[in-house]
Order: structure tokens, then sequence, then C-alpha cells
């Protein structure tokens, strides 16, 4: 059950992750600098938290 936990929160915040870097790519295209620029802070804020829970996991088991 952990374990399958631990694979589904990697899944999804990596397709999160993905999913913010075309939205900011986007947005920056469209003209809209401030919120692609936000957008890219969130993206690497998640990237810092997928390789501390990464870590965890491979500590884990």
């Amino acid at each position: 059950m952990e374990k399958t936990f631990f694979i589904a929160t990697l899944f999804f915040s990596w397709f999160i992750t993905i999913s913010l870097a075309v939205f900011s790519y986007f947005a920056i295209q469209l003209g809209y600098t401030f919120i692609g620029i936000c957008l890219i802070v969130i993206m690497i804020a998640s990237i810092a938290m997928n390789t501390v829970f990464r870590k965890k996991w491979k500590r884990t088991f």
C-alpha cells in the first residue's frame, strides 16, 4: 500500500510539473509574462519537492 502511494504521488507530481512547464511557456508566448514567471517559480518549487520525495522513497525501500 505504501509503495503504491509513493509511486502514484511521484507520477502525478511529475505530471503536474510538466503541465506547469507547458502553461508557463504558453503564458510567456501569449504575453502574460508575470503569470509565466509565477508559474516558473511554482514549477521550480515543485521540482524541488519531487526530488526530496524521490530521495525519501529510495531511503524507505
